[in-house]
């Protein structure tokens, strides 16, 4: 019994958390009351600082899970497939 590999949408869904950084700079900033400081640091510069962080974690976390869905392998045979050979005099 073979198995099928993954359908390509269904191993890559994990692409769909970088929403999550424009979703945290855009949708979220009326949660940030940005009027105040904390440690006499304005809340919005920290604001920034910890989406910064987030979408940091963010892009490690889905190019790891690109190297386990194999997208490494998948560039590379791109890669060899158009590269052109050289062959011939120089």
């Amino acid at each position: 019994m073979s198995h099928s590999p993954p359908t390509r949408s269904r191993r890559l869904t994990h692409r769909w958390l970088l929403v999550v950084p424009f979703l945290w700079q855009v949708a979220l900033i009326p949660a940030a009351n940005l009027d105040s400081a904390v440690a006499h640091i304005p809340v919005l510069m920290l604001w920034q600082m910890a989406g910064i962080c987030l979408t940091t974690i963010v892009i490690g976390f889905v190019f790891l899970a690109d190297r386990r869905a194999g997208v490494d392998q998948e560039e590379q045979a791109f890669i060899d497939a158009t590269t052109p050979v050289s062959g011939g005099t120089p």
